[in-house]
């Protein structure tokens, strides 16, 4: 969907908004309005923008070093290990093996890198590998839509819009192009009568670039790849001799690798509206969305793996229908101009369809005829096929009393076949209440300042069924286990058990209590506030069974989690004047999480983090590391779970709780001004005591067992050098050790204040339009993702744009994007 055909949005997180959704507002609800056509002349708008995306600024300390630096480090790491091991170091097996008779001193290190690789030293490359695959990407998108209607209320009403987007990523193979066509209609031929559809029609073309996993995404690579290997060599051909075989900026070529996707989708929404009398009505409305996604993957000739098996081809279909059928009936009136109603019961049934088709194959004549039907060797091929019914049906309730007094009301009743025979169908109800005890006769004397004051609550329930496709999975009739397929032998066809079955598996469920206050002062300010308590119960998870059933897990309701919070909201128009507006708005949050149940009292811990009763989902449990020693430079971790005693051997290191990933507080402030035609408008995005571990910080900050791979800034500026150096990177080394084990030495703050958009618009007079026969003309530049302050021991990309589960990886840098437009009216 394109931005521009979009009416409205609105958020819903209170339960009274969203139980009536049901299932589908199990993480609450996002409404987006589509525009539609109003009555009265036809009116037609075209928009234009162009710009380009960069490379995000983030911090210097996670840049990579450059030649000259990386010798400096490995020849500090080879002499480091010459000094602990001796002859038995890396130093001294190589060069003793080789013959070199090299010294071990800074110019027999340096000799020995230059030997040990094939004269990278001597050969002056500095090759950055991360602006090797890395580019300034260009941004287009083009768009006019059309909409209007007779001046008759029987006329009929259109809004037709089109759309084209192509965007070339900052990474290398990494675009997409869209195309989007939408058509909504609607018309009331009479005052009992009225019908129409909604359509969106688009098609979608995205390169994510390369198969093959870990080792040909492109960031990940040119974080791995020593500056002095360059991208070709000598005789410009693609050079081979770099750390691991793999050559990133070979694989974005046009022969190197490939990962496309082409969607094709189709959403029909027509609807057909029946009005018995002014005051009750019925609405039927059909859903139909279908889309046709053609994937296709491609291990090229220039890779390892890809060399291997003389290309591998990779061919995925994926076919999806989503039937929708929603029946209303509405009635709505006022008596006494006083009591106002409205209830509304109706039926919704969903039916998804699921089929996908796999094939793969390998050894291509040559490498550029990269079809699946062009190799010599067959592969693997698969199909699956998979269907979802949901049914519901439910009712709503409202009232209210002179504007002051509110209540609603609401009941859903809904059946999954996620879940098992014997808790399919689940109910799901909510009540909320509304006091504006600014009407109050009592409150006319503060109607000078306070213009609004509001209390509400409200209690509720709603279910989840997104626990996968499978979860409870047992022979379709009976309670009997599953079994599978495709277990082949010796050409003969097999099956293999493939699940426990569970019908008593049920719902997921969140208990939503929220109490809030509305405020408006002078007309200017408006203040929301929210508390909010959610506990979520029956929670599926995949419960661990002893393998002599020949099963690892099955799937079980028992899991419970509570979400307590607050969030508030500060709107401010700080100034109105005939040609001068400004107002401000500030928003935040906090919200505490909880694991209320587990399966058994026995939490479920890894290396890093642990899920325990009675702490925050994603709790981090780890070594705490300690710093370095300063006479030695060896790491140091504490040695109990309390206290400061440390300990140089990290295996007798006990683990410490350490935070976790989930913010103490997060929200925005923006502010927009205009001035006669002028506009302006910026957002910033914030979040506080958020803890995030740097995964790729193990092979990034590597301090022992290689040297010859590439270092970060923060490294080079930090490790420990000489006795008496305080700082938290130990000093280098060839040999392999603890250091770059898992502890809160790659534990960082997720603190942010981010930049998140730049707007400025200039609306040219109308008396200079009208001339050209446009009503209106605005030219504008919108930046996105501008900048990011981060916490002083963060390292990597974007802490905002880092999973729920605060671990970071090689994380797809979100781009800064800096795009100039104009919008025509006419």
């Amino acid at each position: 969907m394109s931005s521009s055909d979009i009416e409205s949005i609105t958020v819903l997180k209170d339960a009274t908004a969203t139980s009536i959704y049901g299932a589908r507002a199990a993480n609450g609800v996002i409404v987006i309005t589509t525009k539609k056509g109003k009555s009265g002349k036809p009116t037609m708008n075209f928009t234009a923008k162009v710009g380009f995306e960069t490379m995000p600024a983030f911090p210097k300390r996670y840049k990579l070093a450059n030649a000259s630096q990386n010798v400096e480090l490995a020849t500090e790491a080879l002499l480091n290990g010459y000094a602990d091991y001796g002859d038995d170091s890396t130093f001294g097996y190589y060069n003793n093996g080789y013959g070199w008779g090299l010294d071990a001193d800074a110019a027999g290190a340096k000799q020995f890198y230059d030997n040990y690789v094939g004269g990278w030293v001597s050969s002056g490359v500095d090759n950055s590998w991360l602006d090797a695959v890395t580019r300034n990407g260009l941004i287009q998108e083009y768009g006019f839509d059309l909409s209007g209607g007779g001046t008759s209320e029987s006329s009929p009403k259109y809004y037709l819009s089109f759309n084209y987007m192509d965007e070339e990523s900052i990474v290398i193979g990494k675009d997409l192009t869209r195309y989007s066509f939408r058509f909504n209609m609607d018309q009331a031929p009479s005052k009992f009568v009225k019908y129409g559809f909604n359509t969106n029609l688009s098609y979608t073309e995205s390169n994510m670039g390369s198969g093959g996993g870990y080792f040909s995404d492109p960031i990940t690579q040119a974080y791995m790849q020593n500056p002095m290997t360059p991208a070709k060599d000598v005789n410009r051909e693609w050079n081979w001799d770099t750390v691991n075989g793999y050559n990133p900026v070979a694989q974005r070529s046009e022969l190197g690798d490939k990962s496309t996707a082409k969607q094709y989708r189709a959403i029909l929404s027509p609807y057909l509206q029946l009005n018995f009398t002014d005051n009750l009505f019925f609405m039927s409305r059909v859903g139909v969305d279908v889309y046709f996604v053609d994937e296709f993957g491609y291990w090229s000739f220039l890779q390892p793996q890809g060399k291997e098996m003389r290309g591998m081809g990779e061919d995925n279909y994926t076919t999806r229908m989503l039937l929708t059928i929603t029946n209303t009936l509405n009635y709505i009136n006022t008596f006494n101009e006083k009591h106002n109603v409205n209830f509304l019961i109706g039926q919704e049934g969903q039916k998804t369809h699921l089929k996908e088709a796999y094939l793969s194959g390998s050894n291509y004549p040559v490498d550029y005829l990269n079809q699946v039907s062009n190799t010599a060797v067959p592969g693997s091929a698969s199909t699956s096929k998979y269907e979802l019914t949901l049914g519901s049906f439910f009712a709503n309730a409202q009232y209210d009393y002179d504007g002051k007094y509110y209540l609603s009301g609401s009941f859903r009743y809904d059946g999954s076949s996620r879940f098992g025979s014997n808790h399919r169908w689940a109910p799901f109800w909510s009540l909320g209440a509304k006091y504006r005890i600014s009407s109050e006769k009592f409150m006319e004397n503060t109607k000078e300042w306070l213009t609004n004051l509001t209390l509400r609550a409200s209690y509720g329930t709603s279910g989840n069924q997104e626990v996968g496709n499978t979860a409870y999975y047992s022979s379709w009739y009976t309670a009997r286990d599953l079994f599978g397929f495709g277990y082949n032998y010796n050409n003969l066809p097999g099956s293999a058990h493939y699940q426990f079955g569970n019908p008593d598996l049920k719902w997921e469920q969140t208990d939503k209590f929220n109490v809030g206050l509305d405020v408006t002062l002078f007309d200017r300010i408006n203040i929301e506030m929210d508390y909010y308590r959610h506990k979520t119960k029956n929670m599926v998870f995949a419960v661990p069974t002893s393998m002599t059933t020949g099963l690892s897990s099955y799937y079980k309701n028992i899991g419970e989690l509570s979400n307590t919070g607050f969030e508030a909201s500060i709107n401010a128009l700080l100034l109105k004047t005939k040609d001068f507006t400004w107002d401000v708005t500030v928003t935040g949050s906090l919200n505490k999480n909880k694991v209320e149940k587990l399966s058994t009292d026995d939490p479920i811990e890894g290396s890093i983090q642990i899920t325990e009763v009675g702490r925050p989902i994603y709790q981090y449990k780890m070594k705490e590391y300690a710093g370095v020693d300063p006479q030695t430079g060896t790491a140091l971790w504490y040695l109990n779970t309390e206290g400061s005693e440390t300990t140089d051997n990290y295996n007798k290191a006990a683990k410490r709780y350490l935070g976790d990933p989930n913010p103490d507080f997060s929200g925005s402030l923006s502010t927009s001004l205009k001035w006669k035609n002028l506009d302006f408008a910026i957002q910033l995005n914030y979040s506080l005591g958020a803890k995030i571990y740097g995964n790729n910080l193990h092979y990034d900050e590597q301090i022992g067992g290689s040297w010859y791979e590439n270092y970060t800034m923060y490294v080079y500026e930090n490790r420990w050098q000489k006795p008496g150096d305080i700082t938290d990177v130990p000093r280098l080394t060839t040999e392999a050790s603890y250091e770059n084990s898992a502890s809160s030495r790659f534990l960082m703050d997720g603190d942010y204040l981010k930049i998140r958009s730049i707007s400025l618009g200039y609306t040219l007079p109308k008396s200079w339009t009208q001339k050209a026969f446009i009503k209106k003309a605005r030219i504008f530049m919108n930046a996105e993702n501008v900048y990011t302050f981060t916490a002083k021991n963060y390292r990597g990309f974007d802490p905002a744009g880092i999973g729920a589960n605060g671990v970071q990886w090689w994380n797809f840098p979100l781009p800064r994007n800096f795009v100039f437009g104009v919008n025509l009216g006419f």
